[in-house]
C-alpha cells in the first residue's frame, strides 16, 4: 500500500491535469443543474441544493474511486510478469487489494479531501444533516469501493483469456458511469432503466452512497 502510495506521488504532471479536470467537471455538473432547475423547478423531486450537492459531490468522489486493478494486471500478463506476482508469498488478491488502497489512499488526500472543500465553498455543496448521516455515508462509501474494486478485479482476470482488455473496459466503464447515478440519480430514470439499473451492483459505488448523504 505505501508503495502505491509512493508511486502515484512520482507522476505529477498526470497528477495536475487530475486536479484541473476535477475543478472544471464539478464547476459543469453544477451549472447544469442550476440551468436545469429554472427551466424546470419542480420537475427532479428535491430542490436544487440537494441536487447540486449530488452532482458535485459524485464528481469529487470519482477521483479517489476509479482505481482498479485491471490495467495493471492487464499490463502484467501482456508482459508476462504477472508470473512474479503470483510466485510471491502473499496472496494475489490482497496483494491488488493493497495496491488499489494505496492508490485510493493517495488520491482521498491530496485530491478528493481539496475538491470537497473547494465544493463548500465555490460550488454550493452542503454538508450532511447530522452526524449519523455522514457516518452512514462513509461506511456505504467503503463497501461500495470494495465492490468497485472487485468488479475491477473481475475485469482484469479477463485479460488471460483476452490478452486485451482496452475495449472491454471502454464499455464497461461507460456502463458504470451510466448506471451508477453518478451525475443523474436513478429516481429520474425511466421506469424500465432504473429496474435494470436497481438490479446491477453498480448502483452501491454512486447512486446509495450519495442518496444516503442527501437524504433521499
Amino acid at each position: 500500500t505505501r508503495q502505491a502510495f509512493h508511486n502515484t506521488v512520482v507522476f505529477r504532471f498526470e497528477f495536475w491535469l487530475r486536479v484541473v479536470s476535477v475543478f472544471l467537471t464539478m464547476y459543469s455538473i453544477r451549472w447544469v443543474w442550476k440551468v436545469l432547475y429554472t427551466q424546470r423547478p419542480g420537475a427532479f423531486g428535491v430542490s436544487l441544493e440537494q441536487m447540486v450537492t449530488y452532482g458535485v459531490l459524485g464528481m469529487a468522489l470519482e477521483t479517489f474511486l476509479d482505481v482498479g486493478p485491471e490495467w495493471y494486471m492487464a499490463m502484467q500478463v501482456r508482459s508476462g510478469a504477472i508470473d512474479t506476482d503470483l510466485m510471491k508469498p502473499l496472496d494475489f488478491h490482497v496483494y491488488m487489494l493493497a495496491m488499489s488502497t494505496g492508490e485510493m489512499l493517495f488520491n482521498l488526500g491530496v485530491l478528493s479531501v481539496p475538491a470537497l472543500v473547494a465544493g463548500y465553498y465555490l460550488f454550493d455543496l452542503q454538508l450532511p444533516h447530522d452526524v449519523s448521516t455522514g457516518l452512514l455515508f462513509g461506511i456505504s462509501l467503503v463497501l461500495g469501493y470494495l465492490v468497485l474494486f472487485h468488479l475491477g478485479f473481475l475485469l482484469g482476470s479477463l485479460v488471460l483469456v483476452t490478452l486485451d482488455i482496452r475495449s472491454i473496459s471502454w464499455a464497461y466503464y461507460s456502463l458504470v458511469a451510466f448506471f451508477a447515478g453518478q451525475m443523474v440519480p436513478l429516481w429520474l430514470f425511466p421506469q424500465f432503466l432504473r429496474v435494470l439499473a436497481e438490479a446491477l451492483p453498480f448502483q452501491s459505488v454512486y447512486y446509495i452512497p450519495l442518496s444516503i448523504y442527501t437524504g433521499t
